[in-house]
């Protein structure tokens, strides 16, 4: 039975955190790019390369914990034609590229053994299996996490584009609330409590899935 926290599961995790959020970050950056917001590509996150998305700090949780962080994206809304709908489909961009990805991993789990002419039991194929099965889990648990309504992950800054003004400056004045919340949930006994579970059951979800 697979781990998905010990630190016997640490390199197909982070192989996992630097696929999802690379592709995450720079979804962000190109959504922006096309919609008319240059300011993440002059900034040079619009970009495959990992090392200009990672945050020391959010590699080192990964390391250390089930999950972590890049870089703040740069996204200025007013560059927009249509700044309320288009700053929503940037951030929904990020998420929804991760679930694009935990399903790719999780269909190519099941073509693998095609790929070395049918033999679904050899040694390198139950080897790319287990990368592909933290794939499934990192990116599911990235989508999961970054549509939570809680600054500054994704899923406030789509709710903002969901609501009244009156609503979004309530958000605004509050938000420093919320970007508490989160770092409770990341440094805190009771925030690991939480992320030590929602991981496995994300887990097993997948591993259901792959039974069936």
């Amino acid at each position: 039975m697979l781990s998905y926290y010990h630190l016997e599961s640490l390199l197909p995790r982070l192989l996992a955190f630097l696929i999802a959020m690379t592709l995450h970050d720079a979804a962000h950056a190109g959504v922006a790019w096309l919609l008319g917001d240059r300011t993440a590509r002059d900034s040079k996150r619009l970009s495959l390369n990992p090392l200009v998305h990672l945050d020391a700090l959010g590699l080192a949780m990964i390391v250390f914990g089930p999950y972590g962080w890049s870089k703040k994206m740069p996204v200025e809304a007013m560059q927009f034609k249509k700044p309320k709908l288009y700053h929503t489909i940037v951030y929904a961009a990020g998420p929804f590229t991760n679930l694009l990805l935990a399903l790719f991993f999780w269909w190519l789990y099941f073509f693998l053994p095609d790929f070395f002419g049918g033999a679904s039991e050899s040694i390198t194929v139950e080897q790319w299996r287990v990368y592909l099965q933290y794939g499934v889990i990192v990116n599911l648990m990235i989508c999961l996490i970054h549509m939570l309504p809680l600054y500054p992950l994704d899923g406030w800054y789509i709710l903002k584009g969901f609501i009244p003004p009156k609503n979004q400056r309530w958000m605004d004045r509050n938000q420093r609330y919320a970007l508490f919340v989160v770092i409770i949930l990341m440094i805190t006994p009771t925030g690991q409590w939480a992320l030590e579970r929602i991981y496995p059951f994300a887990a097993q979800f997948v591993m259901n899935i792959f039974s069936l």
